[in-house]
């Protein structure tokens, strides 16, 4: 009975929905800035290679109602008229298929050059968003037998909304500077109407500033060691979050340490990152692991997050251009 358990409290949390005003959130990622486009759309096309990255996060392995979610993103330069263009998909898996959302943002980018050490760009984002609610996968107290064997159906089917979504955003960098703003759901877009109450995203705001620097750079003869510390904060409702992190880049190996912290439900999330990158490809690893203030939350909640991507060469005989720093992972 109790390994049902799980699946009765999230019927408990869908009648508690029912009779108040529903407000989503959309899903997080520890490698923030390989996926540059989710992050910020002034990022689209700012890179010397055209950038083709997949993400896979895995939540909450150990549960039965593990959260999922799968990413796939492209973007590249259009140097002729100082612009960059990308596409980003992204499927989020709930509660083993409950809830499922999928979104395809379309991002275009312009930059200019203030000066020989500046770069500015600004982004604009149109996305189609469809949200799929399965309830025929849910299990009430009835459906289970005093074995503790499921039986029967709980007769519900389900929904599916679509809806529309814009987003801006502009990044920039100075010397070995790099950071930037980006706000999401511009018009907070509607997902359901429940009992006569709607359900809709609120805008997320999202600032990022971080530097890279070399901390060989006074000693002759030795390779590159890159640092590069960071800063990120989001918002979105009442939903808080601060991002702490250092990146060291070495022989194109990558490692970093990040602390997520909420600030709301005061818990602290540590996140190991490492991955390898060159002009070809890049592939890194991330895992989370929480700490509330009355200890460690367990292996049992722990995140993984795979990324692979792949860089790809322009024709030759384009100019060189500028492009904005930022880490990779």
């Amino acid at each position: 009975m109790l390994k049902h358990l799980n699946k009765i409290v999230l019927i408990a949390f869908f009648i508690m929905l029912s009779n108040i005003r529903l407000c989503a959130q959309d899903p997080s990622f520890s490698q923030l800035f390989f996926n540059h486009l989710y992050l910020n759309p002034a990022y689209a096309g700012a890179s010397k290679h055209i950038r083709l990255g997949l993400v896979y996060r895995n939540q909450w392995m150990a549960a039965k109602l593990p959260y999922t979610t799968y990413g796939v993103s492209f973007d590249r330069t259009i140097q002729s008229i100082k612009s960059g263009v990308g596409i980003n998909l992204i499927n989020d898996v709930q509660s083993n298929g409950v809830i499922q959302k999928t979104s395809a943002d379309f991002i275009y980018a312009y930059g200019i050059q203030p000066s020989f050490n500046s770069h500015v760009r600004g982004g604009i984002q149109a996305s189609l968003i469809m949200k799929n609610r399965n309830l025929s996968n849910l299990v009430f107290p009835d459906m289970i037998d005093p074995n503790g064997t499921v039986i029967g159906s709980s007769g519900l089917s389900g929904s599916t909304s679509l809806m529309y979504d814009f987003s801006a955003g502009i990044a920039g960098d100075y010397d070995i500077f790099y950071g930037g703003i980006a706000v999401h759901h511009l018009f907070q877009p509607v997902e359901a109407h429940v009992n006569g109450q709607t359900a809709y995203l609120p805008r997320k705001y999202t600032v990022h500033l971080g530097c890279e620097m070399n901390l060989y750079k006074w000693y002759r003869f030795k390779q590159k060691l890159m640092f590069s510390p960071n800063i990120i904060y989001i918002r979105q409702q009442k939903f808080q979050q601060l991002n702490l992190g250092v990146y060291f880049t070495r022989f194109q190996i990558v490692g970093g340490l990040w602390l997520r912290e909420n600030l709301d439900l005061k818990s602290h999330t540590f996140v190991l990152t490492g991955g390898y990158s060159n002009d070809q490809f890049r592939i890194g690893y991330s895992y989370d692991f929480g700490v509330y203030d009355k200890g460690f939350r367990g292996l049992g909640t722990s995140t993984h997050e795979v990324t692979f991507g792949w860089n790809f060469e322009y024709k030759k005989g384009k100019k060189k251009f500028r492009y904005i720093k930022c880490p990779k992972f």
